[in-house]
Order: structure tokens, then sequence, then C-alpha cells
């Protein structure tokens, strides 16, 4: 502990006693009142009459200068604590100085029944202010000192007013008062050390969390930020790819198409995963649990990843039998997707075996590659963000996101995780689900297969008569959102973002089956676009955002608003196809 810490406990522990001895000495207010005033009326007939007066009026004095020390005097909030510290041990001072002037001016001229009494009395005193006054050494000794003082003095001088037995027991029981208080002293600021160090310590334990969080916010906001700002121009580089024609360039021009193009996807890949994270972190990944059947999520998970196994010579394997599942088959995508690409990514030859089965009436599912394996010193760090093995950085050009995405995922759906590794040989990720797995009944596999087939190859007749009310304030991307939708049989119409001359076109145009939009438009955002539209006809038109802000706000906003989003960069073929899969909602 350094030394501000230090002087800032010992400071704390000065507080905490003065605390203490203002409560006990409030207390003690009654005692210091009623106790003179019972002896007084005691020893009143047999004592000096000018002693005892003497001795009364002093008394009280002393007890009203206490009075106003503890309760007026140390109201003043500028005084420092040792101030007030000083000024209830001059209070209790005067009090008790007052029973040692008892000693020396009344004691003398009472009887020895009624010297015993005003010894016991005092040693009443005593012993009541004990509690409340050891825990600070001056406020004892200004407490005790002057009775004992008295006490001592007149016991002391010949005449010896009291035989040696009780002056010894007047010894004895000095010291045990002496010990008894040093004893509570150590014990009470032993206690209320430790309290303080503990105060300190959540204290900064909440200030370090406090921080991590603020970190973790500005990351999250600084994640959001550059992706958007990077996300813009991509989105427009993706565009323009789209409207490219390989086969019309040269053999050379084309080779270097290809390769742009390639970096593009890496890079909207790499954007993908800052997406997700995104998702996350707001908490907007929707978790649906509902019933499907283990052969669609199969079937997405294979034809998606087989083509990109096939392009490095690898063999994705799907070890199952269909069965229905109760869960959120669009979580068991992304995470069993994450998975997938990464064996492939790290895999250079050979085979990805992906094993479902029911265990325990649960999903329990098996990812095996025989890639180049991962060190075990390395086996906790993998599932951290932006986590790469130097070894491995040049078969993988991503952030070092995806698991760490399924490490969230599992979190979420309450899956348990483990990885195996040799390296050299391969890895292995299991998965045991919180998913029902029920048996199929008869014939449920062919009708299941005979769904993705329809889902695989739409009706293109369905497109012919449906109107598509397009925002985009980027002429060029206009464009080649209007010649992708028109190819694809839709009707593109053309509206002003301003709301007057919207509301005047809007009067001729009977209706709008979909709504594409940018987010942020020259004067406004898409989501008030997508409202004063469905307001003015009245119903909630489905409805498509397209933007490059990931943050959480606007995430919750969107899904609020029931309006789909597509983040940039996204090719225009991939717009069509988002248009498709709303309007059969």
């Amino acid at each position: 502990m350094d030394a501000f810490s230090i002087q800032n406990n010992d400071e704390l522990l000065l507080e905490e006693k003065y605390q203490f001895l203002e409560t006990a000495s409030k207390t003690n207010t009654a005692g210091t009142i009623i106790g003179p005033l019972l002896t007084g009326i005691l020893v009143f007939q047999e004592a000096d009459l000018t002693a005892i007066l003497i001795w009364l009026i002093s008394m009280f004095i002393c007890v009203g200068f206490r009075a106003y020390m503890v309760f007026v005097k140390n109201k003043d909030q500028s005084q420092s604590t040792k101030r007030k510290i000083l000024n209830l041990n001059v209070g209790v001072f005067s009090v008790t100085a007052c029973w040692g002037l008892g000693w020396l001016i009344v004691t003398p001229t009472l009887p020895f029944n009624l010297q015993c009494l005003y010894l016991l009395m005092s040693s009443t005193a005593v012993f009541v202010g004990l509690y409340g006054y050891s825990i600070h050494r001056s406020t004892f000794l200004c407490f005790a000192a002057p009775i004992f003082i008295g006490q001592f003095i007149i016991s002391l001088i010949p005449p010896f007013m009291f035989p040696w037995p009780i002056l010894m027991g007047e010894f004895a029981f000095s010291l045990y008062a002496v010990k008894m208080a040093s004893y509570f002293s150590k014990s009470w600021v032993k206690t209320v050390s430790l309290q303080i160090q503990n105060q300190t310590l959540n204290k900064e334990l909440e200030s370090e969390r406090n921080v991590a969080i603020a970190a973790n916010i500005a990351k999250s906001k600084f994640i959001a930020t550059a992706s958007h700002d990077l996300r813009q121009p991509l989105h427009a580089v993706n565009i323009y790819l789209d409207l490219f024609e390989p086969n019309k360039l040269s053999q050379k021009e084309k080779i270097n198409f290809l390769q742009i193009r390639k970096s593009i996807q890496t890079l909207n890949s790499m954007f993908k995963s800052l997406l997700d994270l995104s998702k996350l972190d707001a908490n907007s990944s929707d978790n649906l649990e509902k019933s499907f059947e283990l052969i669609e999520l199969v079937g997405f998970l294979s034809n998606t990843y087989t083509p990109i196994a096939k392009n490095k010579n690898l063999v994705l394997q799907f070890d199952f039998m269909n069965m229905g599942i109760n869960g959120d088959k669009l979580l068991l995508q992304q995470l069993l997707g994450n998975l997938i690409s990464n064996a492939i990514q790290y895999t250079a030859s050979g085979t990805i075996s992906i094993k479902l089965s029911p265990q325990n009436d649960h999903l329990h599912i098996l990812i095996e590659d025989t890639g180049c394996g991962i060190e075990p010193a390395l086996l906790d760090k993998i599932f951290d963000e932006f986590f790469r093995v130097d070894s491995t950085r040049n078969m993988h050009d991503g952030l070092g996101l995806g698991l760490s995405i399924v490490k969230r995922l599992c979190k979420i759906s309450g899956t348990e995780l483990a990885v195996k590794s040799t390296p050299g040989v391969g890895t292995t990720f299991t998965l045991q689900t919180q998913y029902l797995a029920l048996a199929m009944h008869d014939g449920a596999e062919s009708s299941t297969q005979n769904i993705l087939h329809d889902h695989q190859n739409p009706q293109e007749s369905l497109w012919e008569t449906k109107t598509i009310a397009v925002f985009e304030d980027n002429h060029t991307i206009f464009e080649a959102y209007k010649q992708a939708l028109t190819q694809n049989g839709f009707a593109v119409l053309s509206l002003p973002e301003n709301s007057q001359d919207l509301m005047k076109q809007l009067a001729n145009i009977n209706h709008i089956d979909c709504i594409l939009s940018d987010y942020r438009l020259e004067t406004t955002t898409g989501d008030l676009i997508i409202q004063q539209l469905r307001d003015s006809f009245g119903v909630d038109i489905p409805a498509i955002i397209i933007t490059a802000d990931t943050s959480p706000q606007h995430i919750q906003l969107f899904k609020e608003l029931d309006i789909e989003v597509l983040y940039k960069p996204i090719g225009y073929s991939d717009i069509v196809n988002a248009i498709k899969l709303l309007l059969t909602k």
C-alpha cells in the first residue's frame, strides 16, 4: 500500500474514532447530570455545606460546558477532525476534573461510609466511560486521569482515608481500567482498520471495474465508428464491382479483376465479424427457440461451405440422422458456420467432419479437422478477441473474431464448448447444446428436402408486379440498384426525400410493396422516410435499410421498428435476394 493510501486510511480511522467518541459522549450526557446530582443528595447532610455547594456548582457548570463543546462547538463543519476531538477532550476533562476536585474538597468532610460511597460513584463513572472513551488514548486520559489523581492524592496523604485493602483495591481497579482500555482500543482499531481496508479495496475494485466497463464501451464505440467510416466507401466499391462484366474483359484484366474481388470479399468477411460482435455487444442477437428439422440446418451449412472447401481441395462431410430440434436454428447456423469456416481456413489438406447426434436427448455436435492444430498453451487464448496465432497468420486474413463470437454464442444458448488439439494432426471442437433432439416420423426427411428445394429455386414470376420504392442519394448506386431490381422483375420508384414533395408523389401511387432506403440521406434518415410511407398508406410496408452504422443503439432501433437491415459493404445481388426473402414472409 502506498504512502498516500496509508495517510488516507489514517484519516478515515481518525474520523471513525471521532464518530464513535461523539456517540458515546452524547449517550453519557444523562449520566453526567444524574451522577453528581445523586451523589450530592446522598452526602448533602453530612458534608460541609460550602464544599458541597462549590462542588455541585462547579460540576453543573462543567456539565454545561461539556454539552456546549459536544453539541454546539463541534457542529462547525469547517473544523478538522483533530480539532473536534480536542474540543471533546476538553469537555470530558472538565467534568471528570470536578470528580477529582470532589475528592479534595468534599470527601475529607464526610464520614467513612460516605467516603466509600463517593469512591463507588467515581469508580462507576470511570467504568461507564471506559467503553466509550478508551478507543482514543488522549480522550481516555482526559477522562480517567483527573479522577484517579484526585483519588490517590487524598488517599495517600496522612491521615489515611482508607485502610490498605481498599487502597490496594483502588490501585488494582486503576490498573485494570487502563489495561482494559488498551485492550479494547487495540481490538476496536484492528476491527475498524480492516473495515476501512475492505472499503478501500471495494472502491478500488469498483473503480477498476468502471475503468474496464468504460474501456469496453470505448472499444465498442471505436469498432462501430471505425467500421462505419470504412464501410461507406467499401460499399460503393462492392456496387461498382457488381457493374463489371468479367467476361467482357481481357484475360489479364479478368485475372486482376478477380483478385480485386477476392480481396474485397475478404474485407466483407472482416466487416461481417465486426457486425456480429456489435450485435452481441448490443444484446441484439435474437434467441428464438422453435422446432425445426436437422436436415434444414445441415442443408444450409452444406450449401454454404462445401464450395469453399472444394476450392481448397478439402472434403467437407456431415454425419447425421435427421431429427427434430427444438432450438434457435439461426444461432446454430452462425455458431457452426464460424467453426466450419475456421476449420477450412486452418486446414491445408484432408477432411473436415461434422457429426450431429442426440446425447442425453439433446443435440451434440463434433467438428473435427485435419488441420495444423493448436499448441496446448494457446488453447485458452484462441477464444479471445483479435487473437491470432503468429505461426498461422499467413493462412487466415481475418481479424481473429470468429472463435470469440463462437464463445459468446455458446454463452447465450447455454452450450458447453470444449476443444482438443494436437499440433500437426488436427483440432476437435465439441458442443453439447441445451436444444432437445426428437426422433422424426416416417417421411419427414423427404418433406423437408422438398421445402429446401422450393427455397433454392424460387419462382421468378412472383416478382413481376412488385413495386420497390428506393431512397438513395448517390446517383450511381441508385442506378445500380435500379438495374439489378429491374432485371429481376421489379418496378422501381425513385422518390424524393423532401417531405412535401414526397407526399405529392405518393398521392398518385396506389401501393408500394417494399421500401429500400439508405440510412443516412442528404436531409433525413431512412427510418423516418419509412415511417412516413407507412403512415401515408396505413400499413407496415416491408422495409430494408442499408447502413454502415453498427452501433448498438441503431441495431435496437431498427429491431423495434420492424425494419430489416443490410450492413455495408454489400453487393446488389445480396440486396435483391434480401428483398425477395422479405416479400415471401
